[in-house]
């Protein structure tokens, strides 16, 4: 069995907190959520983007899974890098629980 260990960055803790700041945390939750479980980074995340009300929400959800190592695009079309499955696994763990704590 291996261990996967991802740590997020600064540059993502920060995201995440204005994130919970404009309440959009369940969103970018279901985003990553969509991503991991497709396994391919492609498909429904131009949907998804899509939902946020504003540009900067989309744009900040855009910065949060790149940091991950995944480029998502604003039509939705996402390629990942570097091998991203530990990094968007770390980050989907982090969206939980922020998502569950903010209830």
């Amino acid at each position: 069995t291996q261990f996967i260990s991802a740590e997020l960055t600064e540059d993502q803790l920060e995201l995440l907190l204005e994130s919970l700041e404009r309440k959009i945390v369940s969103q970018q939750l279901n985003l990553v959520r969509t991503q991991i479980t497709l396994g391919s980074f492609q498909g429904e995340a131009g949907d998804m983007l899509l939902s946020f009300q504003h540009k900067e929400e989309q744009m900040l959800t855009i910065a949060l899974v790149e940091l991950s190592g995944v480029q998502l695009q604003e039509d939705g079309s996402a390629v990942p890098r570097d091998k991203p499955f530990e990094a968007m696994a770390a980050l989907f763990v982090a969206l939980y629980a922020l998502n569950f704590l903010s209830g």
